[in-house]
């Protein structure tokens, strides 16, 4: 592979990361903030959130190659 698709990728990886961290951590707060708006489903988004915020971080940490 190409240098420039390496630095393409590598970036990718990190802008997939952190938006992965955003999401998962707006998921989290509004569910943490308002649980009966998601009702039964609210430890589900809860869990989900937090997962969504560690693959994020795993992402951002585990280099590639």
């Amino acid at each position: 592979m190409s240098k420039r698709y390496d630095f393409i990728l590598i970036y990718a990886e990190r802008v997939l990361g952190a938006l992965l961290i955003l999401i998962g951590a707006a998921l989290a707060y509004n569910t943490y903030v308002d649980p009966s708006a998601a009702g039964l489903g609210a430890n589900y988004f809860m869990s989900l959130g937090v997962f969504l915020i560690f693959l994020g971080l795993l992402i951002l940490v585990v280099k590639i190659r």
